[in-house]
């Protein structure tokens, strides 16, 4: 929480966005870990202090909003829920999906119940971010479907657009608000259909980063990251206005430029590469990816927590989890103040 508000403090601290790793570490499969929270909870928190790492990062899947509020999903035994069927035939029937209430409608009385589980058993000993599921556009591109939206962002209306975007931020900023409420130290959303790797800048910054900013307008006071997949070199500006206290940078993302750019307004939770490096790496290489990361970051600033850039795979070596830890201890000592 120093490294977030900026406050000096010993070494870098380390995150982990790896709920499917923690399953598979246990035993545990993805439909008995998204249906019990006390085992969810004690999952993630066995991890935790198996690796040694400062802040948990609970997650279910990408579509439990959109879920509670009519979408169809399929539920793999061992894998995340996805959409299988999007509720909206068109933008304009938004209005008539039902508003979930985050303590009864779906599966997100689930989430909270973990968060509100974890925190029994970590007390202070570690940071929660409780995810919020999906951010403005990343719910409508999961309620409407990903080449409908696609479409909808060319032809539609900019109002139309507008008015779909303002019910999604309402609801899920009643969901963060809950996770606050059942004891996370932060939340997040994921919104990576407004990156680059889906539309242009110029329509993240007509479509993604005003209604990110709302968002957060909306949640107020409470601690909000916000993680975009893929490629955000182009719109970092934008993810910045948003008021956003964290941004989760993928390792598509120029970790030194954004930095510069960023200049102290937000903290930066990434950047390794979840896959090339931690999956597929040798131990030695996420010694050697993290140092690097590390180097760059603590030279400018005291905002930073050293954390994959999107989802660890389950097929992670547990020495290549270990190995970021054991980075942050060896090169993420802060032995004189940043001057970036």
């Amino acid at each position: 929480m120093a490294a977030i508000k900026g406050i000096p403090h010993a070494r870098v601290p380390v995150a982990q966005h790896n709920f499917t790793f923690c399953a598979r570490l246990a035993g545990v499969t993805m439909e008995q870990y998204r249906r019990d929270p006390k085992l969810a909870a004690r999952v993630l928190a066995d991890a935790s202090y198996q690796f040694g790492y400062d802040c948990i990062i609970i997650d279910f899947d990408t579509c439990s909003l959109a879920e509670a509020m009519g979408a169809s999903l399929s539920f793999p035994v061992d894998a995340p829920a996805h959409v299988s069927m999007p509720p909206l035939q068109s933008l304009s029937q938004i209005r008539d999906l039902p508003i979930p209430d985050p303590h009864r409608d779906g599966r997100l009385p689930l989430w909270l119940e973990t968060t509100r589980e974890l925190r029994k058993i970590v007390g202070n000993d570690k940071a929660i971010m409780a995810r919020a599921d999906q951010g403005p556009f990343g719910l409508l591109f999961q309620l409407r479907g990903h080449e409908n939206l696609m479409m909808d962002v060319m032809d539609c209306s900019v109002e139309e657009m507008e008015a779909a975007l303002e019910i999604c931020a309402q609801v899920g900023s009643g969901f963060a608000r809950a996770q606050m409420e059942a004891g996370a130290d932060l939340t997040s959303i994921g919104d990576s259909a407004s990156g680059e790797s889906l539309i242009s800048p110029a329509h993240y910054h007509l479509y993604g980063g005003p209604f990110q900013k709302r968002y957060k307008e909306l949640l107020g006071d409470d601690c909000l990251s916000l993680h975009i997949c893929g490629k955000t070199n182009n719109i970092i500006e934008g993810m910045v206005q948003s008021g956003c206290e964290v941004l989760e940078l993928d390792h598509w993302n120029d970790l030194e430029r954004s930095l510069a750019v960023i200049d102290h307004r937000s903290c930066v939770f990434g950047n390794l590469d979840p896959s090339s490096v931690l999956s597929q790496g040798t131990k030695q290489r996420v010694l050697d990816a993290s140092r690097e990361v590390l180097e760059h970051a603590k030279a400018k600033t005291w905002k930073f927590v050293l954390c994959p850039g999107c989802l660890a795979n389950a097929d992670v070596p547990p020495d290549n989890i270990h190995a970021m830890t054991e980075a942050a201890s060896c090169w993420g000592q802060y032995d004189k103040p940043p001057i970036g």
